[in-house]
């Protein structure tokens, strides 16, 4: 019989299960050091949030096959070591779905009709109904930012009261909105539009105070801002700011830029506007059976069929005699949809088509598409893409993907060269993999020669004299050191791009001034 830990807390109906198929040993009380003594004797484990999962607790797993999270966050999990050793990581990241959306317009309607300010205000033997006096939603306007999972079901409970919802989110594709009857608008036209926003974005580096200061003056006067996501999307003190200029009329907010928070915390000032809970979205009975019932099918479905967790975190697809082989074209097309992602990646992709030419060819291919298409939806969507659900997640989002051949490469031993087709224009790149490192060959159809890693300045502009010396002057003046330069065109005073590899990474201020004073088409940061 296999044997199962479960060392953090989960719901009954979890244990019950693994109960008929499984030794269970249920202990959310356990030490570390009591937890690294026991952990060498199980096949499998169920965790939360508590349980450390590092390097040094999965050396003494030797048994260990798979470990199940409970929930959505797995920062706790050295995924890579749990790869390198054959452990099947997964999440249960849908079980809390419903949950976070309910309680998005429980926020929502005690904002709209300032039922926690009435509550705590009648405990204390004050009845003030003039001071209290509500407003309706119905006929409001609510702005979704980030229409995935959680957002999708706000935007149908919010039309269930009778509101009209917009919503922002680059990466959907536009019929899946028009399924939900959610019309996709530009970002800032929904700050200027709703008299609710609502955030439910993954924290990236482009969500990170995705609301601040510029955002709120754009709004809405009287607007009410709402957070069940994540704490760091929205800027506290920029928020604070607008409560106290009267420009936001009240916030609901369940996640904070540092967790817990204290009596002093800003937001409390404004007590009679803002509404908080302490991290609460997924945090309901039904949602702990759902992760708990998820968690313990699967790690049973792992240990008894050698099946797929429907989450899963890590699963690699090469075999490892292929491995060795395999390792630099890997670490090619790594990099290759890395530049992709964060040159690109804000705007909406429709399809990926990927060539493959040289000893590449040799392999089976399937796994280093799979592997690009992590590589470049991971960055930029709301849940985990990894080397198992890549094509599936591409094919909900309704992004196409095409592999082929390349008949004769230029004479290389090998290259690969990707195109995207987004909403807005197409974009590619070919690369090759050299005994002196890995290398771009080709952007956008111009000719280049880069060592592919680093930080970087990717320029398209007019091609015209003086533009090169004045990037550099402009980067110098600012003590920006300059590594590497590379140049393309195809005519000359035609369209040129520059790939600038620079020492530090210049400053929002530093690359206004470039793009403004050279006139230049864009100018993008990204770093590999």
């Amino acid at each position: 019989m296999f044997k199962v830990l479960v060392s953090d807390y989960i719901s009954e109906a979890g244990i019950e299960i693994l109960e008929k198929e499984a030794e269970v040993y249920f202990n959310h009380q356990l030490s570390r050091e009591e937890f690294l003594d026991i952990v060498g004797d199980y096949d499998g484990i169920i965790i939360r949030s508590f349980t450390r999962l590092d390097k040094e607790a999965l050396n003494k797993a030797e048994k260990l096959k798979v470990i199940g999270r409970a929930g959505t966050g797995y920062d706790n999990i050295d995924l890579e070591e749990a790869s390198k050793k054959g452990v099947v990581v997964f999440n249960t990241p849908t079980g809390n779905t419903i949950s976070a959306a309910e309680h998005t317009i429980a926020l929502l309607l005690s904002l709209s009709r300032n039922i926690p300010q009435a509550n705590n205000a009648l405990h204390n033997g004050i009845w003030d109904r003039k001071k209290y006096n509500g407003t309706e939603v119905r006929d409001k306007t609510l702005g979704i930012i980030g229409l995935g999972r959680i957002g999708s079901y706000v935007a149908q409970f919010a039309q269930g009261l009778g509101m009209k919802v917009i919503a922002n989110d680059p990466y959907l594709a536009p019929e899946k909105a028009e399924n939900l009857n959610v019309p996709l608008l530009d970002f800032e036209e929904v700050l200027q539009k709703s008299d609710y926003i609502s955030l439910h974005t993954p924290l990236t580096d482009e969500t990170f105070h995705i609301l601040s200061h510029k955002e709120f003056a754009t709004m809405k006067d009287d607007v009410r801002v709402l957070n069940v996501a994540r704490g760091k999307n929205l800027d506290t003190e920029a928020l604070v700011a607008a409560l106290k200029s009267g420009k936001v009329a009240g916030a609901g907010i369940d996640v904070f830029e540092e967790e817990p928070i204290d009596e002093n915390h800003p937001y409390f000032k404004y007590s009679d506007k803002v509404v908080v809970t302490c991290h609460l979205g997924g945090t309901t009975t039904e949602a702990m059976d759902n992760v708990s019932i998820a968690a313990a099918e699967q790690v049973l479905s792992v240990l008894k069929n050698g099946g797929l967790p429907e989450s899963p975190l890590n699963i690699f697809a090469i075999n490892s005699k292929d491995m060795n082989k395999a390792k630099p074209y890997l670490k090619l097309i790594n990099k290759l949809g890395n530049f992709l992602a964060h040159w690109k990646g804000h705007e909406r992709i429709k399809n990926i088509e990927v060539e493959y030419g040289g000893e590449i060819t040799e392999q089976q291919l399937k796994p280093f598409t799979t592997s690009l298409l992590k590589d470049i939806l991971d960055p930029i969507l709301d849940h985990r893409v990894n080397l198992v659900n890549a094509y599936l997640v591409a094919k909900e989002r309704n992004i196409s993907v095409k592999e082929s051949y390349i008949d004769k490469p230029d004479g290389l031993n090998n290259i690969i060269k990707i195109k995207i087709t987004t909403a807005q224009d197409e974009y590619s790149i070919a690369g090759t993999s050299l005994s002196i490192g890995h290398r771009v060959i080709e952007i956008n159809g111009f000719r280049v020669d880069l060592n592919l890693n680093g930080k970087f300045l990717v320029a398209n502009y007019q091609d015209r004299p003086g533009i090169i010396g004045k990037v550099g002057t402009i980067l110098g003046d600012k003590n920006i050191n300059i590594a590497s330069m590379q140049v393309g065109r195809k005519k000359e005073q035609g369209q040129a791009i520059m790939l600038i590899q620079t020492d530090t990474k210049p400053s929002d201020e530093i690359m206004s001034q470039i793009k403004d004073e050279l006139n230049l088409n864009e100018l993008t940061f990204l770093e590999i």
